[in-house]
């Protein structure tokens, strides 16, 4: 065993290392070892079991080659988790950012380390991007852990720090969101990716991506909710519209409740018409000859009726319905907002260009006609066509 390939040892969510005699087998293999929490939560402490696999194996070396797997196994699970243990060159304050999105597995809140982010440089942010760290509008976390493996392996790392019952319930491999019943602890999906916002556990990279366009679409400390922000949930509308309050923003107008009021409307204004007409005396059931005749002249062919029933109206795409309005929560962001504009997908911040000529200011002169330059000599008013015909008239009366 001592002499085995890493590939032979595996990991199952219960804690238990598994060992598999036959080189290339899928099968697990019989337990070896248990996991339990150790001093930190990326190292958890290895206990060899007694039993027939582990029988005649020194057992201190034997500890030692599991517990150097083990490491093998969450560096290459988590590569960019284990690779904040070495920062390197930084500065304080991105150094202080990566050991706490460390200690949180990954995934952090930003509102905790708000102050940190905010003495950031441009140094200091291309840093933590190479180490894969995401400075996102409400969590910061590592976008590389969302894999079902990371999932796994930081459910089970978790549990045993947390010393929770062990196997973790974890989400189905590659599931967007799903909803949790009853009293959750929002601290363990946190942790493995899936953060919870109303009644929706939420994988991150799709939950940044509602975030960003819900900043992007933000004008005025306001948006509003779009149809693809619900398809990138895996939700309804009105899971969507929770998800979103439950984040801060508060919903102040929506379409629906307008349509429905207007329907309610029709309704009563429908009934109170019918009522109407059933006060009035019935009228005879004898047909008037004049109505017979109309009836007769409306008459068509029966083939022409049916080539008409055979007739399909053409597929208009169906329009979607417009979706609530929201105020955007205040904080920094909002204030951002406030203050110049959230940029857009191009970087470039809502409302109109600013001229810079002239101080920012657009020349608003009214005098818009083309100028006209002439050159050459001077004219005079005698040399005119007009001054000439004149003369000429004058000096025929004169020999007259």
């Amino acid at each position: 065993m001592l002499n085995a390939q890493d590939t032979q040892f595996s990991l199952a969510e219960d804690g238990h290392i598994h060992f598999q005699q036959k080189v290339g087998n899928p099968l697990p293999g019989e337990a070896v070892a248990v996991l339990s929490r150790g001093d930190e939560v990326l190292t958890p402490k290895v206990t060899v079991l007694q039993n027939d696999v582990t029988g005649g194996q020194d057992e201190a070396a034997l500890q030692e080659h599991l517990e150097g797997w083990l490491k093998r196994h969450t560096a290459t699970v988590l590569e960019p988790l284990v690779g904040l243990q070495e920062i390197g060159a930084m500065k304080q304050p991105a150094k202080d950012i990566a050991v706490q999105v460390h200690e949180a597995l990954g995934i952090i809140p930003r509102e905790q380390i708000e102050d940190l982010i905010a003495q950031l440089d441009a140094d200091d942010r291309r840093d933590l991007r190479t180490k894969k760290i995401r400075l996102g509008p409400i969590l910061v976390f590592i976008p590389a852990l969302n894999k079902p493996a990371a999932v796994r392996l930081r459910a089970l790392l978790w549990g045993l720090y947390n010393d929770k019952e062990l196997p973790m319930q974890c989400p189905k491999d590659g599931i967007v969101s799903f909803e949790v019943e009853g009293d959750v602890d929002t601290g363990f999906y946190q942790a493995i990716a899936y953060p919870v916002f109303g009644k929706r556990a939420i994988r991150i990279d799709m939950l940044d991506r509602v975030i960003s366009a819900v900043y992007d679409a933000a004008d005025k400390g306001k948006f509003q909710a779009e149809h693809k922000m619900a398809e990138w949930l895996g939700s309804s509308i009105e899971g969507l519209y929770d998800v979103l309050e439950a984040m801060g923003h508060k919903k102040i107008f929506d379409p629906a409740d307008e349509a429905e009021e207007a329907e309610e409307g029709k309704e009563a204004k429908d009934a109170k018409a019918e009522e109407s007409s059933e006060e009035k005396p019935e009228e005879s059931s004898e047909e008037k000859p004049e109505e017979k005749s109309a009836e007769e002249a409306e008459a068509k062919p029966a083939e022409e009726a049916d080539a008409k029933t055979d007739e399909k109206p053409a597929d208009k795409p169906q329009e979607k319905p417009d979706l609530a309005v929201f105020r955007l929560k205040k904080g920094k962001a909002f204030e951002k907002e406030k203050a110049g504009g959230f940029k857009g997908k191009k970087g470039k911040p809502k409302g109109g260009k600013k001229d810079e000529r002239k101080g920012g200011k657009r020349n608003k002169s009214t005098n818009r006609s083309p100028k006209i330059m002439s050159v050459g000599p001077e004219k005079k008013p005698e040399d005119s066509p007009f001054a000439i015909l004149e003369q000429l008239k004058k000096q025929s009366n004169e020999k007259k």
